[in-house]
């Protein structure tokens, strides 16, 4: 019991130095609470998870140690954080399912095997166009489209000029767009 009161002084005193800045304070509170709070996290999520979510912990409790106020130690407040993360893990999968089973149930419904044969088909042909572009071409279509990345980005990454950017990506869509005139209407 007295090694619990020590504890819990000395976890206060390490919390209140972390409050000033002091990054070894942290490192100890860490290390210290880390497994624990991991295990105890793993009666609510798997692993991966709940890795995570006592990192997204610590990260808060470094972030906003100042406005933080301990009420009842600092245990209780890292078991209540981590139960708090868990369960809002918990309600965003289920909220995900939720939505995944209702688009599939939608999507299903509205999708003919004829109209779902087409997809497939328009799949396999845009797979085999993208792999007819050359490796330029496509690095660069796919950097833009799938990615989302800018010209500026994408002609930063691969060390060329925009411009040069601008014509892998128009050589690109034209090869496609013959690739696939088929599906395409005019």
């Amino acid at each position: 019991m007295q090694n619990d009161c020590f504890l819990m002084t000395d976890d206060n005193h390490l919390f209140s130095l972390v409050r000033t800045g002091d990054r070894n304070a942290y490192d100890k509170l860490f290390r210290r609470w880390y497994a624990p709070m991991v295990s105890y996290a793993l009666q609510f999520v798997p692993l991966a998870e709940a890795e995570n979510v006592v990192q997204d912990v610590f990260f808060a409790l470094w972030k906003n140690a100042l406005a933080i106020e301990l009420r009842s130690g600092l245990a209780s407040y890292l078991y209540s954080s981590v139960k708090n993360r868990c369960l809002n893990v918990i309600d965003r999968k289920a909220l995900y399912e939720r939505y995944n089973s209702s688009v599939r149930a939608s999507v299903a419904d509205a999708v003919t095997d004829r109209e779902l044969y087409s997809v497939r088909e328009l799949g396999a042909r845009l797979s085999k166009a993208l792999g007819e572009l050359t490796p330029e071409q496509r690095s660069a279509f796919e950097k833009s489209r799938r990615d989302g990345l800018k010209y500026e980005q994408i002609a930063s990454e691969e060390g060329v000029s925009v411009k040069t950017v601008e014509y892998r990506i128009s050589q690109a869509l034209k090869k496609l767009r013959l690739a696939l005139a088929d599906y395409l209407q005019t």
